[in-house]
C-alpha cells in the first residue's frame, strides 16, 4: 500500500470507535442528556468484549455483551441524572472512575493476550481499486455498519415519529408529556443507547483496532466523542467529518512514528486532541451551534 492508503486506512480504523460514541452521545444529548459515561461504556465495552472475544472467538457474542455491558453503564448515568437530578458532569466522570477500577480487575488477565482471528472481510473488486479501495472496502464488519450509521441516526431522529419524540424531549419535555408521551422513559432509552453504541465501538477498538486490552485504553476517547457532538452542531451526518478528523490525527501520529520523523512522542500523542480543541474553537466563533434546548439550559445554568 502507498502511503496515501496507510493513512486513510488508519484514519477509519481509528476514527471508527469514535463514531459509535459520538452518535450514542449525540442522540442522549438529542434528548437533553450529556453522556458522559461513554467514556466507562467504551472501557467496559473494550474490556469485557475483548474476554469473551478472546474465550469464545465469537465476535458476534463479544459486539452483544460489549452493548449490553456499555448500556448497564448508561442505565447507571439515566438513574443518577434522570431519577436522583445528580450532576450530569460528576456523574459522567464518577462512572468513568468505575469502568476503571472495574475493567483493571477484570482484565488483569487479558493483559498479556492478543486476539488472532481474522475480522476483515473484503469486498470483491471494490477492494481492489486504487489508493481507497483498501482502506474503504478491506474493513471488518463493524466498520462497515459505522460507513451508514450516521445516516441511520439521522434518518431516526428526523424521519420517524420515534426520532420525534427523542428530540422533543431535549427541547420542550412539557409538550410532549402533554401529548400522552413519558418524557422520562424516553430520556432513559435515549441514555441507554449512547451506552450501548459507546461499548459496541469499544469492543471494535480492543479486538479489531489494537487487537488486545490494555488499561486505560480508550484514553479520554468517550470524552472527545461527547465533544465532537457540539463540533457536528448535534447532526448526525456531520459525524462523519468530526470522527475521522479525530482519526486522521490519530493516522498522522503512527504515519510519523513509523517514517522516523524527529518529532517528540509527546507532540505527537497530543496532536488528536489539540486538533480537536482547534476544530471546537473554530465551529465556536463561527456560528452559533443549534444546541438542545435543555442542553442550553445545563450549559448556561439558566432556565
Amino acid at each position: 500500500m502507498n502511503d496515501l492508503t496507510v493513512i486513510l486506512a488508519n484514519m477509519i480504523a481509528a476514527g471508527t470507535p469514535i463514531m459509535y460514541a459520538l452518535l450514542g452521545d449525540m442522540i442522549s444529548q438529542r434528548a437533553g442528556v450529556i453522556s458522559l459515561s461513554v467514556e466507562g461504556s467504551m472501557l467496559v465495552g473494550a474490556c469485557i468484549g475483548f474476554g469473551v472475544a478472546y474465550s469464545t472467538e465469537s465476535m458476534i457474542l463479544a459486539v452483544i455483551i460489549a452493548g449490553i455491558m456499555g448500556g448497564m453503564v448508561g442505565l447507571l448515568q439515566a438513574f443518577l441524572v434522570i431519577d436522583r437530578k445528580t450532576n450530569m458532569m460528576a456523574s459522567g466522570f464518577v462512572l468513568m472512575f468505575f469502568a476503571q477500577g472495574l475493567t483493571a480487575f477484570y482484565g488483569r488477565n487479558l493483559l498479556s493476550v492478543s486476539f488472532r482471528k481474522t475480522l476483515v472481510y473484503p469486498i470483491p473488486f471494490l477492494s481492489e481499486l486504487p489508493v481507497i479501495g483498501q482502506a474503504l472496502f478491506n474493513q471488518d464488519i463493524l466498520t462497515y455498519i459505522s460507513f451508514i450509521l450516521p445516516v441511520i441516526v439521522w434518518f431516526v431522529l428526523f424521519k420517524t415519529k420515534l426520532g420525534l419524540l427523542v428530540c422533543s424531549v431535549g427541547e420542550k419535555p412539557e409538550v410532549t408529556e402533554a401529548y400522552g408521551h413519558d418524557p422520562r422513559k424516553i430520556r432513559y432509552g435515549a441514555v441507554i443507547m449512547a451506552g450501548v453504541l459507546a461499548g459496541i465501538g469499544g469492543v471494535q477498538m480492543s479486538c479489531i483496532y489494537t487487537k488486545g486490552w490494555a488499561n486505560g485504553m480508550i484514553n479520554g476517547r468517550g470524552f472527545i466523542a461527547s465533544a465532537l457532538v457540539i463540533l457536528c452542531s448535534w447532526k448526525p451526518l456531520r459525524s462523519y467529518m468530526a470522527a475521522y478528523l479525530f482519526g486522521l490525527a490519530q493516522a498522522l501520529l503512527v504515519f510519523l512514528q513509523l517514517k522516523g520523523v524527529p518529532i517528540s512522542m509527546y507532540v505527537t500523542m497530543m496532536l488528536p486532541y489539540l486538533l480537536t480543541l482547534a476544530a471546537l474553537g473554530v465551529i465556536s466563533i463561527s456560528k452559533k451551534p443549534s444546541m438542545p434546548e435543555k442542553i442550553k439550559v445545563v450549559s448556561t445554568g439558566t432556565d
